[in-house]
């Protein structure tokens, strides 16, 4: 019995430290070559942490047999995504490529730590609002280097050579800022912070947790200044969706929660109207507002409906089980050129993620890929609704919903979504800290 408890408080003990870990130093880490290596940087560290932890996990499990964790609601669940992406690489004709993945290094191993990391971390965690703390050190540093980058500078080197933030879309493709890389990935990021601090900030009883108000509000500048639409849609939609659900824990069902609901409302209505009216004739509220009259064009946002359509198409050919892990890139012929007159480039770019995180899993690992992860989303989020009590598990649901709205336009990389499935271990946890 005594090796048993010390065996069940030395994986908590791990658990504690591999989160601190992934949310204070993955978020800043960029290795050693900048940009130009960020992804396989960022892959590396994740692999190796997650590995070496999982590892540690599994010792100690078959030291204390007699002490395996209860199982949760979303162990299953977990299981059965780790089980698809097993079975979409194994029937995959692109053999080894599918392990570590043929682009993005979202393959079979990291859709395997994905599930692994849900699995130890609702088994052996506890949110603790230290982690939260944590965050938001390594979302402030990476705002700052942003905020230098804007300014034109570039600070760790991160840009290769004399190449600015300025330079896209002139000298190369994409756009780059802060530590998470492109930007579409920063914003992603930022959806998992704002909401998380903001909504510590407001339901906490803490007076120091207002803190958190501040890098809420940084992160939130950046993402304004990036211009990424995703991300301040998705942000704009938890604006009106989330403040009555804060009111109602921290008010009850009084006038106040009323109040906000008739606001929110409001705004809503108001939001709308506004979009379907707008008189310009270009950007994203043109196109916003075009689709709601039923005009869409494959240009819409950035080329992701001509995206959407070209992944759709290569879904027909695979639909149960995919082309396996990280395999888009080889079955699609989608190419963007651009000649810049500025600089006499062509850039071009291939299209290898369909820029929608759902669309992706299932053009991937397939429609039984696909179910296993809204299954994982399924019970995350019936956990967070059910646990109305303490602050922690309800401020870190706000994260994942606005995490979840992005992801229709979001490109799910591993630079990212450790996190998020780190936050989905956490909500189905039995209590905070």
């Amino acid at each position: 019995m005594i090796k048993c408890t010390i065996m069940k408080n030395w994986q908590t003990w791990l658990t504690d430290k591999y989160i601190w870990l992934m949310l204070l130093i993955f978020p800043l880490w960029t290795g050693f070559r900048g940009y130009e290596a960020l992804t396989v940087s960022k892959f590396a560290f994740f692999a190796a942490a997650t590995g070496l932890w999982l590892a540690a996990l599994a010792v100690s499990a078959v030291i204390a047999r007699p002490t395996l964790p209860v199982s949760r609601p979303c162990h299953p669940a977990a299981a059965a995504f780790m089980l698809a992406a097993c079975l979409s690489a194994l029937f995959s004709p692109y053999g080894t490529r599918v392990l570590l993945g043929a682009s993005r290094y979202d393959g079979l191993l990291t859709l395997l730590l994905y599930g692994g990391i849900m699995i130890g971390v609702s088994a052996f965690g506890r949110p603790r609002r230290a982690y939260v703390y944590a965050l938001a050190v390594s979302a402030t540093i990476c705002c700052m280097i942003a905020f230098l980058q804007l300014l034109g500078g570039n600070p760790l080197g991160l840009f290769p050579g004399d190449y600015t933030y300025y330079d896209s879309g002139y000298k190369y493709s994409g756009a780059f800022l802060g530590t998470m890389g492109n930007t579409n990935v920063l914003a992603a990021f930022f959806c998992l912070c704002i909401p998380l601090f903001a909504g510590l900030g407001v339901l906490s009883r803490d007076r120091r947790d207002r803190l958190l108000l501040i890098p809420a509000a940084l992160c939130l500048l950046i993402l304004i200044f990036s211009g990424v639409s995703s991300g301040i849609l998705a942000v704009g939609l938890c604006a009106l969706l989330l403040p009555p659900y804060l009111v109602f824990l921290r008010s009850g069902r009084g006038r106040p929660a009323h109040i906000c609901c008739a606001a929110c409302a409001s705004a809503a209505a108001g939001a709308l109207a506004a979009i379907f009216f707008w008189p310009g004739t270009e950007g994203t509220m043109y196109e916003l507002s075009q689709f709601l009259h039923g005009h869409i064009d494959d240009s819409f946002g950035s080329s992701r409906i001509l995206i959407w359509r070209e992944t759709l198409g290569v879904i027909a050919e695979r639909p149960l089980l995919g082309g396996g892990p990280d395999t888009l890139t080889l079955r699609t012929d989608l190419d963007f050129s651009r000649y810049v007159t500025e600089t006499g480039l062509t850039l071009k770019t291939h299209v290898d993620n369909a820029h929608n995180e759902y669309l992706n899993y299932l053009v991937n690992i397939g429609a039984a890929g696909f179910a296993a992860y809204l299954s994982v989303i399924a019970v995350s989020l019936s956990s967070w609704l059910r646990k109305r009590r303490g602050t922690l598990i309800p401020a870190l649901g706000c994260g994942l919903v606005c995490y979840w709205i992005q992801s229709f336009f979001g490109l799910g990389l591993c630079l990212v979504v450790p996190l998020v499935w780190i936050f989905m271990g956490l909500v189905n946890t039995p209590s905070e800290e």
